[in-house]
């Protein structure tokens, strides 16, 4: 039963106090500066709360761990780089600074199955896997595909079948997850709080970017034999194995040509945040291809986030097809996708001929000139080049002095006519920011080492992806006080380090 939870301000104090008893000031100003001011910048006081229903409401047994001390640890864990729970413990207990910023006493830490106890509240189901461990062993696709290009669905029409399903429904369905409640500490605590700081633009009408990125297992594909089939002499056998991470399965990585065993972490990130800050992180199956995986994660996004208004999406050429542009028009977002070759061609509406920039192309083969857009109707017009040029037609198609016109509509095919027109400043000038889902995803995986730790479970995965977006939001929070010279530094913080 929890009881008697601090505040962050009681928590300020008792830092202060025992960093008081145990270091003078001019060797954590030397040292430890930074990790001092980012844990007095977390506020995490809500996280009782949050994990309340988690714990036991009898009031025998043992007093539980306070849950803000408990998730505070794990961010200074990863804040520190480590990967280890075991190595992290034998560091609290062997460095006295870490165990205080966490809000240990240094003669009273955790120990290791303290942390995987707390895992469990963290997961909402009773394994730390989402299916049997025991199955069929995966076979290895022989198909491979070239550089930077990711293999196509094994469904051609899956992605436009799920579309379909979600329109049909006037409201958001939501089942629950085994992550829900690391993606409810993650928003409440995280997520809210730089967006009421202006980190991740205007949440009313926002922009959003996404894309997958390859997560290498700790587990094996192969298994570990449960019949005695090779005694027999029967060397491939169709018999169920075990596996330490039942949930991975091969998937192809684009950019190392490869097919690696593992998941397929699906991020969305805010465009317009200097701080490439992500707003929902989400694991799957490394085999689900990322114009599936968008499908299902808007519709989880616009779950999570009911009272944010999301205006635009910026996407790679993975996504590009046209049953995501359909939903996407559906809910008065606009689509920067770019273009996929392989699904790019020329097109013919209206009896005009369009190029793949969404041009019309008039009947002498010349491109049809801009004329401007109605934002109202997301209609585009388009006047004949040899009239607003000024030079003479061999063969025109209009005796009108103003030339032909032509009208182009969002509406009919949102993919080759989209709000913003292809080949225009303004159009490159958004899908260049796509690159911060990029970087936000290198933080992740290099800044922070995420296939570091080698995990063999869902639960461990998402846990570790979770606690590394926490992370990501807090660096964020104290380069803008830096900014602000810590402006808004708690007075006791000040007096202890002498500011």
């Amino acid at each position: 039963m929890l009881t008697d939870i601090r505040s962050h301000e009681s928590y300020l104090h008792f830092v202060v106090e025992q960093l008081d008893i145990h270091y003078n000031k001019k060797f954590l100003k030397d040292f430890y500066f930074e990790p001092i001011i980012w844990c007095s910048l977390i506020d995490l006081t809500d996280t009782t709360e949050l994990l309340k229903q988690r714990y036991s409401s009898n009031p025998r047994g043992r007093k539980p761990r306070n849950p803000c001390d408990m998730l505070r640890s794990l961010m200074l864990m990863h804040y520190q780089k480590e990967t280890s729970v075991d190595h992290w413990v034998f560091i609290l207990k062997t460095t006295p600074i870490f165990a205080i910023l966490s809000g240990f006493s240094p003669d009273n830490v955790p120990g290791v199955g303290t942390f995987y106890d707390f895992f469990k509240r963290l997961w909402l189901t009773s394994t730390p896997h989402l299916s049997n461990r025991k199955k069929r062993r995966l076979k290895k696709p022989r198909k491979k595909g070239k550089k930077n290009q990711k293999l196509e669905p094994k469904n051609p029409k899956i992605v436009e079948k799920l579309v379909n399903r979600a329109l049909k429904n006037k409201k958001v369905h939501y089942k629950q997850k085994a992550h829900d409640q690391l993606q409810l500490l993650f928003q409440s605590l995280f997520v809210n709080k730089s967006a009421s700081d202006g980190l991740l633009g205007n949440t009313q009408s926002l922009s959003i970017l996404a894309d997958g990125t390859p997560v290498v297992t700790g587990g094996r594909s192969y298994g570990k034999f449960l019949c005695d089939c090779r005694k027999q002499g029967i060397w491939k056998c169709q018999c169920k194995r075990q596996f330490s991470d039942p949930d991975a399965d091969y998937g192809w990585d684009s950019s190392r040509e490869k097919y690696y065993y593992g998941r397929n972490l699906f991020m969305i990130g805010a465009s317009d945040s200097p701080y490439n800050l992500p707003i929902y992180p989400r694991m799957y199956r490394a085999s689900k291809h990322d114009s599936v995986l968008f499908v299902s994660t808007y519709h989880e996004l616009l779950h999570w986030y009911p009272d944010w208004k999301f205006r635009e999406v910026i996407l790679d050429s993975a996504l590009d097809a046209y049953p995501i542009y359909k939903m996407l028009e559906h809910y008065d977002v606009s689509a920067i996708i770019d273009l996929n070759p392989r699904r790019s061609k020329q097109f013919i509406y209206n009896e005009m001929d369009i190029n793949l920039d969404g041009v019309p192309i008039c009947p002498i083969g010349r491109k049809m000139l801009d004329w401007g857009a109605d934002k109202k109707r997301y209609r585009r017009k388009w006047r004949c080049p040899a009239v607003v040029g000024k030079w003479k037609c061999p063969n025109p198609c209009s005796t009108s002095t103003y030339g032909r016109t032509f009208y182009t509509s969002t509406k009919d095919n949102p993919r080759l006519f989209p709000r913003v027109k292809r080949d225009s400043k303004e159009w490159y000038k958004r899908y260049s920011l796509r690159t911060g889902i990029e970087r936000c995803i290198k933080r992740q995986k290099i800044d922070y080492h995420l296939e570091d730790s080698r995990g063999r479970s869902s639960r461990h995965w998402n846990i570790r992806t979770y606690i590394i977006g926490m992370c990501q939001h807090a660096d964020a929070w104290l380069k803008e006080a830096k900014k602000n010279h810590f402006a808004n530094l708690n007075t006791l913080i000040k007096s202890l380090l002498s500011l």
